[in-house]
């Protein structure tokens, strides 16, 4: 060879000779295809299914008129199918519910609520965020013009409480003390573990060198190694004018974040779970906005107050019956083409559902969630006068778990609502068992420990427990390994003419995303019958 090749060393020598040689478009190319910068094609919208061109218009019942009812519906009424689409209670939404003043909540077996909130106020007692990611919903709320303001799910300035029962005791930190000084101390111990392990020898000379750089940018250990607090993590002493230095947040010690379990009460690390990271979106003017544009575009096709107790099919279709839920006593009966459920399994186990033993096996094995909300009208907004709290949540290891500051109203003189509790598991479920008015009171009490305004400025109190709530029953379905192995992969395939759809039926459970990539799935087959 007349010419020495030079092999590179690193992929930073690569992307470095690639870029000098054909341009910085050409070494992002080229990081992508590594994988390290992969972009995202998919744009929500639904799937290019034609419309039904040979006037064989099939007729499809969907049963529920939640977020997966309602996009399905949409779609294959604009592709030509004759949709009916029944809802057992008085309203479109399925859990999808934004709560107004005048308006009740009713759980089941306790007197109903009346929301008293200022005029103009409301409460998001179903969804409370949307997620960047979720790409489908997106694509509907900018459809139909819905505009949407941010959801901060993280707020560095917000707090996570550790209750200690054997003392009485209440330690407070900030979320940003728990995150860089948990950094700070996670990268000593990397950093000397590097060295007496000899990692640093085993790289190559530029990537050891690499490595102590983001120990010490990310990290904020020194030069040996040693975390310096810098102010990431707060400051004890503000800073100000020429005298006022300030002086950073004594850190956290190793112990202390390992000893208060400091990582704890937020299990999976919420905001940093993939569908809860920034950028978060809420709807202006109530989440249930995307709800009232899908069932305005429906129109006629829905029928409330239809609640489904038998669906036999064969050959020749499927035949529902049913009842009116409005307390007139009338029956009803249809036959259609297809038909899709999109009830969730503690409803679907007390119908009579035509489909194999499978399908019923898992909706008796499946069990429910429970999820409680507690909201309340603040006369002040002391969380941000007080504490300089805007927006985001709290975490404690308190029953009632969660504490969300709102979004929006920033600095307004006439209060804000404050979600004083968003208990799941076994809080939300005892938490469900008690009395609505019972329940708001243990809350504002609990709440109270971390923030004792709360007793003299809250003006009024809600509830609502989505285990109890008729036609529900289970705030989502959450999927056990064991149960998804089971059963998924059967119960979201269709039994002859029946299918389900929902966001359990999705692997983005508990999200309206779900119920809409589910709804999506079973376009082609409620059209054309082919799955």
């Amino acid at each position: 060879m007349s010419s020495q090749t030079t092999i590179t060393k690193t992929i930073a020598d690569l992307l470095s000779l690639v870029e000098n040689k054909y341009g910085v478009g050409v070494g992002l190319e080229l990081l992508r295809q590594l994988g390290g910068h992969n972009i995202v094609s998919d744009k929500g919208e639904p799937p290019d299914i034609p419309s039904i061109s040979n006037g064989n218009h099939p007729q499809v019942v969907i049963v529920g008129a939640g977020i997966a009812g309602l996009v399905l519906a949409l779609e294959l009424k604009e592709r030509g199918a004759k949709v009916i689409l029944l809802e057992a209670s008085s309203r479109c939404g399925g859990r999808n519910l934004t709560i107004r003043p005048g308006e009740l909540i009713q759980e089941e077996s306790f007197p109903a609520q009346k929301c008293n909130l200022p005029s103009g106020q409301y409460f998001n007692a179903g969804p409370g965020r949307i997620s960047h990611h979720h790409r489908a919903v997106l694509h509907y709320c900018r459809r139909f013009g819905l505009s949407l303001r941010p959801y901060f799910t993280l707020n560095r300035g917000a707090l996570l409480h550790r209750w200690l029962p054997q003392t009485n005791q209440d330690i407070f930190v900030k979320n940003r003390q728990v995150l860089f000084d948990g950094l700070g101390r996670l990268s000593e111990l990397a950093f000397k573990g590097s060295t007496s392990l000899n990692l640093q020898e085993s790289l190559p000379h530029d990537l050891a060198l690499a490595l102590n750089d983001w120990l010490q940018t990310f990290g904020g250990v020194d030069e040996k190694g040693n975390y310096q607090e810098d102010g990431k993590n707060g400051y004890q002493l503000i800073r100000g004018g020429r005298h006022d230095k300030g002086k950073s947040c004594p850190a956290l010690e190793l112990e202390q974040i390992l000893g208060l379990r400091l990582w704890y009460d937020d299990p999976r690390r919420s905001p940093d779970v993939i569908d809860e990271q920034l950028t978060m979106f809420e709807i202006e003017g109530g989440n249930d906005g995307l709800v009232s544009a899908l069932e305005s575009a429906l129109g006629d096709c829905i029928r409330l107050n239809h609640g489904v107790e038998e669906i036999v099919q064969d050959e020749g279709g499927v035949t529902l019956k049913g009842s009116l839920t409005n307390d007139s006593g009338q029956t009803f009966q249809l036959k259609c083409d297809r038909i899709v459920i999109t009830a969730q399994p503690p409803v679907l186990k007390n119908m009579r559902i035509d489909v194999g033993d499978a399908w019923l096996e898992a909706f008796q094995a499946l069990p429910p969630r429970f999820a409680v909300k507690v909201a309340g009208w603040m006369k002040r907004r002391f969380w941000e006068e007080d504490l300089g709290i805007y927006g985001g949540i709290t975490f404690t290891n308190l029953p009632i778990q969660q504490i969300w500051y709102p979004n929006n109203g920033f600095l307004e003189q006439n209060g804000g609502l404050l979600v004083l509790a968003y208990s799941a598991l076994e809080y939300g479920e005892a938490l469900g068992k008690i009395a609505p008015d019972i329940r708001c009171l243990a809350v504002q009490e609990l709440a109270s420990r971390i923030h004792p305004q709360i007793k003299s400025e809250s003006s009024h109190l809600m509830t609502i427990a989505w285990q109890n709530i008729p036609y529900i029953y289970s705030p989502w379905m959450a999927w056990t390994p064991e149960k998804y192995n089971q059963y998924f992969h059967q119960i979201t395939r269709c039994d002859r003419r029946i299918a389900f759809a929902g966001d359990w039926c999705s692997h983005l459970p508990a999200w309206q995303e779900g119920a809409i990539r589910s709804a999506y799935d079973l376009i082609e087959w409620a059209l054309y019958g082919k799955e």
